[in-house]
């Protein structure tokens, strides 16, 4: 069945107005370096909604401040929520969200764009060139050089644009490639999502860590090593219970000193087993902060997968609709784990195996 007719339409629409766009407005990009001694503020902007889309883009910060380190960075994304999880940069001064209910109301999205244009940056980095509101963003704000990927035939206010990556390349690693505008390479940064959580932070989030467990009658001291487990997800990429139960089975007995910590969510309010622990946090860096002082974390392809990788604990995430080459986990300890053609038994003797192979580092390690 193909698609409905409101979603032809709007295709069509879309189609016409890019056609129109590129036909009156559309100059041509530049492909040679951009000044970088001329670079003080930047903004990049990525309007998108989920956690693993606004962590993806922490490579690109980290490069920035690495590249840049006296400029100033202001970042556009879509919903509030994920904001902190990009405050912890030293060069990021603000994070900018927009609301959905903007596209609802003309005036208050006037105001907004009035708001927006009040700045002047050197440098405008779309991340997304497929996508019409990070294009319009990048058109409306105020800047000497607007950097993106070649967008091949859409419409594009860029400046300046560097090739799409050829080859599978990993979602959050691909906006690295748009530091060639300054002559470097992808590979002369970290090759890894991180929050940039402080020693402070990470303190914090062993004491909070502590103190959920000892409410729950935990005996703090007892060296067990502790692994959070995430069982939500987005639609066919999430795990059912029974995957989980058999699993954990399986855990328990390979892993007889180990404490589970069963993650809760608003769509998963209930524990798997009686005998988990459980924690349920909605501040995003704090949570980041408690995951940081796990020995492990396990969960399906979701925002929480990339959250834990970016705090720095050893993350395995499980892959049962997405590509792991292009949306799995980043950092040296993690693993990405297919589910198909194989059993839970199975994934948590791999788990297991991989566990032991790791290096007992940090004060989540000592207790």
């Amino acid at each position: 069945m193909g698609l409905p007719l409101h979603s032809r339409m709007r295709q069509k629409i879309k189609n016409g107005l890019n056609t129109l766009l590129v036909s009156l407005f559309q100059k041509e990009a530049r492909r040679e370096p951009i000044p970088a001694d001329e670079i003080k503020r930047i903004l990049v902007i990525r309007i998108n909604y989920r956690i693993g889309n606004i962590l993806f883009t922490t490579p690109l910060l980290r490069a920035l401040e690495q590249r840049f380190p006296e400029a100033s960075m202001d970042i556009l994304i879509g919903a509030a929520y994920p904001a902190p999880l990009l405050k912890g940069f030293s060069t990021v001064r603000n994070v900018f969200d927009f609301p959905r209910k903007l596209l609802k109301n003309p005036y208050a999205a006037y105001q907004y764009i009035q708001h927006l244009r009040a700045n002047h940056y050197d440098l405008v980095i779309n991340l997304n060139t497929g996508s019409a509101s990070d294009r319009g963003a990048t058109l409306l704000a105020r800047g000497t050089y607007k950097l993106g990927f070649d967008a091949k035939g859409n419409w594009s206010p860029s400046t300046h644009v560097v090739p799409v990556p050829a080859g599978i390349v990993h979602e959050a690693l691909k906006p690295l490639y748009l530091m060639q505008a300054f002559g470097n390479q992808p590979t002369d940064f970290p090759q890894k999502m991180d929050i940039a959580l402080s020693e402070s932070e990470k303190k914090q989030g062993l004491e909070e860590l502590k103190k959920r467990l000892l409410a729950q009658g935990y005996v703090w001291g007892n060296q067990k090593k502790i692994i959070g487990m995430f069982r939500d997800a987005r639609f066919e990429k999430k795990i059912d219970n029974e995957w989980w139960e058999a699993w954990y089975a399986q855990m328990k007995h390979l892993n007889p000193d180990t404490l589970f910590i069963d993650i809760l969510s608003p769509d998963v309010t209930e524990k798997l087993s009686e005998d988990l622990y459980t924690l349920m946090e909605s501040n995003l860096r704090q949570l980041g902060a408690i995951l940081s002082q796990m020995d492990a974390f396990v969960c399906g392809d979701t925002g929480p997968m990339h959250l834990a990788s970016a705090s720095g604990v050893p993350t395995i995430a499980l892959f049962k609709a997405s590509a792991p080459a292009l949306y799995g986990t980043l950092g040296i300890h993690d693993r990405s784990l297919t589910l198909s053609g194989s059993t839970p038994e199975r994934i948590a003797l791999q788990i297991t195996e991989h566990l032991a192979s790791l290096p007992a580092v940090g004060e989540a390690s000592a207790r």
